[in-house]
């Protein structure tokens, strides 16, 4: 794409060039839409985690799009993100090139199990992805994994939130006055493992060698009665997570948040829910507005990241589970029962799914990517 102009363009950091030209860009991604990708696609019909039987597949990968706000385009953002089809998804990098006069779009394609746009509600997001995981962790047997990744401020907490509400009926629904559900409700921060439900108190993530168990001790560990019960223990852990400003969200979650839900069940062996809402990811991008302490937790948190889509993308390719740092990093040696154990469930649909969510503003562009490039790993 070139700029028409005799003008040159003033050279500007990458987020002012786009809102200076946002109407050339816009309409550029306008004409690739309908050059290129063609018709808006039908609503997804394809297979669901409920009925995905492939063999090999152990983790769903989705990624769910929020819609641009309001205040947004008053700012002079635009979308640079489309839909093309139900299974993937274009990012449009838009930038100048190296003579800062004219322009350029780079068009990054990735696929996935598959893309809600931003038309997709909660409600579809649950029923599709999560739902089908509710019902075998409450029918036993089966660990499920539900994790939520994405850039601070692209609607993963909201996601997430709108997840918990919604399950609660749905896990106590399947089960009888006899049966046990308990929680515990750990925060993974720079400074280690806390218990939550235990006023923040530090513990260690130790793993049994006999039984192969791995849990956050010291932790407790509570009975839920109801999905009332259980709605308000969401709530109660929310308001407990650590955060702190950045650039993007002035409550940015700045700690993953792992909270279990273990299902007893007379007669069955056990089963379990874990719900893992990770940390906003940070990029160097947005450096010169933290604090050093800011600046250690982002990378801290790129790191355990970093380990978490090492460790899946060994999982979805055939092999093992690896916990990172010779099983020592406390969120992949967390998860690590789970995913095992949704191995072994993997012929009967995958019992893990990781929902990425991304912004469609284009000041956003690098973390989308960034969240993209990450989840396509997996």
């Amino acid at each position: 794409m070139g700029n028409s102009e005799s003008q040159p363009i003033r050279n500007s950091d990458k987020r002012t060039a786009r809102r200076d030209n946002a109407e050339l860009f816009n309409a550029a991604i306008w004409r690739y839409r309908g050059d290129v990708l063609g018709p808006l696609p039908q609503p997804f019909e394809g297979p669901s985690g409920d009925d995905c039987e492939s063999e090999h597949q152990r983790v769903r990968v989705c990624v769910r799009r929020r819609p641009l706000f309001p205040h947004e385009r008053r700012a002079g953002e635009f979308d640079v993100l489309s839909r093309a089809g139900n299974d993937a998804i274009v990012v449009h990098d838009c930038r100048m090139r190296p003579d800062c006069r004219n322009l350029l779009i780079n068009h990054h394609s990735f696929t996935f199990d598959r893309v809600f746009d931003e038309e997709a509600t909660t409600d579809e997001v649950y029923s599709a992805e999560v739902l089908p995981l509710v019902r075998r962790a409450a029918a036993g047997s089966v660990a499920a994994t539900v994790l939520m990744y994405g850039q601070t401020g692209s609607g993963k907490t909201f996601t997430m939130a709108g997840l918990h509400s919604r399950l609660c009926d749905d896990l106590f629904a399947s089960l009888s006055p006899a049966d046990e559900v308990t929680a515990t409700l750990t925060e993974l921060g720079v400074g280690g493992a806390r218990d939550l439900l235990r006023g923040g108190d530090v513990c260690q993530v130790l793993a049994d060698p006999a039984t192969g168990t791995v849990e956050p001790l010291p932790c407790a560990e509570v009975r839920v009665d109801g999905a009332t019960g259980l709605r308000a223990l969401f709530e109660y852990g929310a308001s407990l997570r650590e955060t702190a400003a950045t650039g993007v969200h002035d409550a940015s979650s700045r700690s993953h948040a792992v909270f279990r839900l273990h299902v007893q069940r007379a007669g069955v062996p056990g089963g379990s829910l874990t719900l893992v809402d990770l940390a906003g990811s940070e990029q160097r991008i947005d450096a010169d507005s933290h604090s050093s302490e800011r600046t250690r937790e982002s990378a801290a948190i790129n790191a355990s990241l970093l380990a978490l889509k090492d460790s899946v993308a060994s999982l979805n390719g055939g092999g093992e589970f690896r916990s990172a740092a010779g099983g020592r990093h406390p969120l992949t040696l967390l998860l690590r029962p789970s995913f095992e154990r949704s191995s072994e469930a993997g012929r009967q649909g995958s019992g893990t799914v990781i929902i990425a969510t991304v912004s469609p503003a284009s000041k956003d562009t690098e973390h989308s990517l960034n969240t993209l490039r990450h989840a396509a790993a997996m």
